[in-house]
């Protein structure tokens, strides 16, 4: 039985797992169709950011982390993205969650990312978007309407054609 243990503990975490994110994927699926709530977060200069000032762009939505492998891994497809997109009349927020705010700015400016990043320090933010794991990435049309929620990576041809959709 003892050989057996270990096999039967992995197989309990997978079906808990599986259970989790099946009510992580309702949470998510809820938002969709749903005016986006209204938030204002400080950039890392200090500096007020409204959802409501970009009214009339698709924005891209990203709720992150510096120590998150996945987020890391997502962030030079979302540069290449905001480089390519934004005359488009698209713009993007990278959120950061659970970072120090001098870690996060670090790893913005190590890396070289340009596209706009704010901070939620007390996570307010990712609770009014049902944030429950990162990254996740939500897609607004123009009029701020939630068109696509995605928890985990996406490919990048993937995240273009949710934002194309929308220009």
């Amino acid at each position: 039985m003892k050989k057996y243990a270990p096999m039967l503990m992995m197989i309990m975490v997978l079906a808990v797992t599986i259970l989790a994110l099946r009510q992580f994927r309702s949470q998510e699926g809820s938002l969709l169709g749903q005016p986006a709530p209204e938030f204002t977060l400080n950039d890392f200069e200090g500096n007020p950011v409204s959802l409501s000032d970009l009214r009339g762009k698709v924005v891209l939505l990203n709720f992150w982390s510096a120590a998150c492998p996945p987020c890391r891994e997502k962030m030079p497809a979302l540069q290449r993205i905001y480089e390519d997109l934004q005359t488009r009349g698209f713009t993007m927020l990278a959120i950061n969650v659970n970072d120090r705010p001098q870690d996060a700015l670090k790893y913005l400016t190590d890396n070289g990312y340009t596209f706009p990043a704010l901070k939620d320090a007390d996570l307010t933010v990712a609770r009014m978007y049902a944030v429950t794991g990162i990254p996740k990435t939500l897609i607004l049309d123009k009029n701020g309407t939630i068109r696509d929620v995605r928890l985990g990576p996406a490919a990048e041809a993937t995240l273009r054609r949710m934002i194309e959709e929308w220009l």
